[in-house]
């Protein structure tokens, strides 16, 4: 910087005296003129971003909130309503067949989220054959079929064990031991996907072992309680087969690959899972008269919560953070005591079943650590036991980031030292 000094300088003794003037806006280095309007102008949209981040943080978090509690909600509820109309219609099959179909209806329910938070709006089309490329470059009704297929038949085998567990014990335990699905898709996905390996996971899925064994034994060794807690298990492996095999080919799981993924599970399911049905009615395996009347009214506010369910915990990451929306999974278990024991009076929990969920419940929770949270956890507890009072090592000197991402000194403003 060119700077303009007087310099008066006595013939002896004491040290000069300088005078350092500021140099004129008119006579500065124009390339240091631009380098301060960008400084300036950068400087501007961090703090509106800084202004606005806390805000939107905010607004992710109460939203994450109100979808999980809508999360829980929707299970505890679609679960009571599934299990009266086993009870009125005793064809579990049928059921998650009808219910199946419902996934149809999940990509028209994602493009309308699409619409709702994206600046720029994109063709049906296009966004369909932007989010199915994981089915193949050419999109035709026999790549849909066949790429959605294995797919649809772990759905419905899922959905169908989940009834039979049903059918045998509580709708507190079914939760539990559906939890446990995280667990089954961490082993599955270090077996398969030769995912990190991680203590802490391991330590979750044990608990998560021990209480489904726990659960099982709850009532005796000659109860129902092993059928049905072996039948949950099987509705979970089975769902966590699902989805480690939908991401060893999608690769990482996006809302919308997996809502074009659902909605043709739906369209397999009517299309390729109707015989199965209709062989089970004529060889009596799933059989009712004619004249009995079939609770439509039941199974559709069954298929309508359950389609919830599934929207919000595939869609839900679009409007908030992906922890929230699994907490609210892990909240299926006291909404479901809470319609047992508020709704259908029916509650009965034994001491052994509520340590079971508990420590279902803290496995879960540890499942939810990223694969960091170690270095993490120390680094901020290092960072605390220093504390951030500590001084800068050059004492006196502020520094400031320039536009390339480099630290350098704050230039001081003029002064005048006389000696």
């Amino acid at each position: 910087m060119n700077k303009l000094s007087a310099k008066i300088s006595p013939s002896s003794g004491p040290q000069p005296v300088t005078l350092h003037l500021s140099t004129p806006a008119s006579e500065k280095d124009p390339q240091e003129q631009t380098l301060v309007q960008d400084e300036s102008a950068a400087e501007k949209p961090s703090k509106c971003c800084s202004s606005r981040c806390p805000f939107r943080a905010v607004r992710r978090v109460i939203c994450g909130l109100i979808l999980g509690a809508c999360v829980a909600v929707s299970w505890a509820w679609g679960t009571n309503s599934a299990k009266e109309t086993l009870i009125r219609h005793p064809a579990p099959f049928f059921i998650v067949w009808f219910c199946s179909i419902w996934n149809i209806l999940f990509f028209p329910l994602y493009y309308l989220c699409h619409l709702l938070t994206e600046k720029q709006k994109q063709l049906p089309t296009t966004e369909f054959r932007k989010c199915s490329q994981f089915l193949g470059e050419e999109l035709t009704v026999r790549s849909v079929l066949k790429g959605a297929a294995p797919f649809s038949v772990l759905w419905s085998l899922s959905g169908y064990l989940y009834l039979l567990a049903l059918c045998r014990i509580s709708k507190v335990d079914v939760s539990a031991v559906l939890c446990c699905s995280q667990a089954f898709i961490f082993l599955l996905s270090w077996i398969g996907l030769k995912d990190r390996f991680m203590g802490v996971r391991i330590v979750a899925a044990i608990l998560s072992i021990t209480g489904i064994v726990m659960l099982a034994y709850g009532d005796g060794f000659h109860s129902d309680s092993i059928t049905g807690v072996a039948l949950g298990v099987g509705s979970a492996s089975t769902s966590a087969l699902f989805k480690v095999l939908f991401r060893k080919r999608a690769g990482i799981i996006q809302p919308g690959a997996a809502s074009v993924l659902l909605s043709c599970v739906g369209l397999c399911s009517f299309v390729l899972h109707s015989w199965v049905c209709v062989l089970l009615y004529f060889t009596h395996v799933e059989y009712w008269p004619p004249s009995q009347h079939i609770p439509w009214d039941k199974l559709c506010v069954m298929a309508s919560l359950l389609l919830v369910f599934n929207v919000l915990v595939n869609l839900g990451g679009i409007f908030t953070y992906p922890n929230l929306i699994s907490l609210g999974i892990l909240l299926t278990i006291p909404a479901s005591a809470a319609v047992d024991a508020f709704v259908t009076e029916t509650l009965q929990m034994s001491h052994v079943r509520a340590a079971a969920a508990g420590i279902i419940s803290a496995g879960y929770l540890m499942l939810q650590l990223p694969e960091n949270w170690d270095d993490s956890t120390l680094r901020w507890l290092s960072t605390l036991w220093r504390g951030n009072w500590r001084e800068d090592s050059i004492v006196g000197e502020e520094t400031v980031m320039d536009t390339a991402g480099i630290a350098r000194a704050k230039p001081k403003p003029a002064v005048m030292t006389l000696n």
